[in-house]
């Protein structure tokens, strides 16, 4: 047991072995198991706490869920349980049934073991962690079956951030790639966002770097060149050095959860290019669902007459000149859509409730593009600019907002 006042020094402490070795702050309590029941995805626990010369009844129900660790080769199972007598909160519930190494324990003799863990916290605010061998409960995990999904990261690998004070964000160095004034462009960020959250004995570190990709081509005197530009994120987390998926990552595109900038992503073409077709796409998430096609969007156009730019005017005037329409449309990330009328810059924004956090999330322009007049100056060099605007957000609180304006240079009207 450790008191609620020295939580965050002992748990929340690289010093943490020497609490434990020590028995400074950390109180010996016992957890006697009457009956555990594990069938599909049910579990029930009956028992006592005892702890200090006091006995506090203990009936757990709930669902087994698939852990993220699983992604790690780490056969194991959290549950989502509720203390039916309101004596505890259950913080965090596994099931480990292989012996591969496994670093969210606290007991380090236990971690080449299959184990099972439970973490308490009463009314009082104090926690209570009880961890052990399964062969020394006997306890029969072969009928737990779940349907692979995951509960909440709070109640799986991120437990700790319920009882720990939140790590501070900042950045370390990274050397910036891009902008090029090639055709193809990658632009990520010139420093990594990192925090690091000690948790017992391990120490959980977020790396994060958003970045853009993608190609903007020369665009011949007839038929259509295809530009892309999609913004996605570099990201990884680590417990002791070595990188897991059992710890999700807290650093997001987007995901502020008051306020905020709306994300949106933008092309403005150069002279005498005119845009055909769009594509708009991705996968990103939305409070836990994740959303892979048909999504609302709020849709920008910059129109013009002739083929070019007023004099002192460029594809980079345009990113501030794109008027919005007042209703959303749904897009199809599949399904290239007729842009009508005289569009030299394109634009969407996604809802502000939506966000990006690992590497498989993304947002998605593509466009088809033409040379406007084929009888104007053939092989002319010209810039496109590409936009993308967001904000960074740690744990729902915004750490800055990026507006990234990346020129690209090429060729129209080309021979």
């Amino acid at each position: 047991m450790v008191s609620k006042e020295n939580i965050q020094m002992v748990i929340g402490s690289e010093e943490y072995s020497n609490y434990i070795a020590e028995e400074k702050l950390v109180h010996r309590a016992k957890l006697l198991i009457d009956n555990l029941t594990l069938d599909g995805d049910a579990v029930h626990i009956n028992g006592l706490v005892r702890f200090n010369g006091g006995v506090v009844p203990l009936q757990l129900d709930g669902k087994l869920y698939s852990s993220r660790e699983q992604s790690d080769g780490i056969e194991s199972y959290v549950g989502d349980l509720k203390e039916n007598n309101d004596s505890f909160k259950v913080l965090h519930f596994k099931i480990k049934t292989n012996d591969k190494a496994d670093t969210s324990l606290i007991s380090t003799d236990l971690r080449n073991t299959a184990n099972i863990k439970l973490y308490l916290q009463d009314k009082k605010g104090d926690m209570f962690y009880f961890e052990e061998k399964l062969n020394h409960l006997n306890i029969d995990t072969s009928k737990i079956t779940t349907d692979g999904s995951y509960v909440d990261s709070l109640l799986d690998g991120n437990w700790f951030e319920q009882i720990l004070a939140p790590a501070e964000p900042h950045k370390i160095t990274n050397e910036e790639i891009g902008p090029f004034s090639a055709n193809p462009y990658i632009k990520s960020c010139s420093n990594v966002y990192y925090s690091k959250a000690p948790f017992g004995v391990d120490v959980a570190e977020f790396y994060f770097c958003p970045k853009v990709e993608g190609n903007i081509v020369d665009v011949g005197k007839a038929g259509n060149a295809n530009w892309t530009s999609r913004l996605t994120v570099a990201e990884h987390v680590r417990v002791n050095g070595t990188t897991t998926n059992g710890i999700e990552q807290r650093y997001k595109i987007g995901g502020v959860t008051s306020g905020g900038t709306q994300t949106l992503g933008t092309i403005a073409a150069g002279q005498n290019t005119v845009i055909t077709s769009r594509l708009i796409g991705g996968v990103y998430k939305k409070s836990t669902s994740e959303i892979k096609a048909n999504w609302p969007v709020i849709i920008g156009l910059f129109t013009k007459n002739v083929p070019y730019y007023a004099a002192g005017k460029s594809a980079y005037n345009v990113l501030t000149s794109i008027s919005y329409n007042t209703t959303t449309t749904t897009v199809n990330d599949t399904i290239y859509q007729n842009v009508v009328g005289n569009v030299s810059g394109y634009s969407y924004k996604i809802d502000k409730s939506a966000y990006l956090y690992d590497a498989g999330h993304y947002l998605d322009l593509g466009l088809l593009v033409s040379t406007w007049d084929s009888k104007q100056k053939s092989n002319e060099s010209t810039t496109a600019y590409i936009n993308w605007k967001f904000d960074v957000s740690f744990l729902g609180s915004k750490v800055e907002t990026l507006d990234w304006k990346i020129p690209v240079n090429y060729k129209v009207n080309v021979n």
